[in-house]
């Protein structure tokens, strides 16, 4: 796992799928989610205890996570547990919360909103919409240009290009 500190005054854990304990369990194909350190429910959700990390993250109050922070949790946790419409609920809140943040610069409010929309176009492509996932990803590449934004774009345009056919003027034949 990798972690890096954004300066939104929390550690932001980048969940490197690929190559952390989530891969036993999960099947997000190679895409990167997000969620807060220090936030209740985290250290579940990062040891696979999916059921247990939602309640937790579920139960805690204004006082032991912002609402940003408790729905990325809850975002990972239900795609995760395949529970897709919860899962993209729970990042639109996210990205809401983002908006919404008191006492947070605008740049930082963009960083925050970018990864609520990389996590939802995670949860939306496991729940087989790729076609919002790729909006997700462009909007959260367009407020961001961090790895994890791109790598997950990147990610989804291959996996199109290789199921879809590339037309080009030469490979199109026009007749009369």
């Amino acid at each position: 796992m990798k972690a890096t500190s954004f300066s939104f005054g929390k550690k932001l854990a980048v969940m490197l799928l690929a190559s952390s304990s989530f891969v036993a369990t999960a099947t997000t194909g190679g895409f990167k989610m997000v969620l807060i350190e220090d936030t209740p429910g985290v250290s579940k959700i990062k040891a696979g205890l999916y059921q247990e990390g939602v309640a937790e993250a579920a139960a805690a109050t204004e006082k032991q996570a912002d609402a940003f922070s408790k729905h990325m949790s809850l975002c990972v946790a239900y795609t995760h547990m395949a529970e897709f419409k919860q899962a993209e609920q729970a990042c639109s809140s996210a990205i809401y919360a983002a908006r919404r943040a008191e006492g947070t610069d605008s740049s930082y409010k963009r960083e925050m909103r970018s990864f609520a929309h990389t996590n939802r176009g995670v949860a939306r492509l496991m729940g087989q919409d790729p076609v919002a996932a790729l909006a997700d990803f462009q909007q959260a590449t367009t407020l961001e240009q961090s790895e994890i934004n791109q790598h997950n774009l990147a990610l989804l345009n291959e996996k199109i290009k290789a199921v879809s056919p590339v037309y080009t003027a030469s490979t199109l034949k026009v007749t009369d």
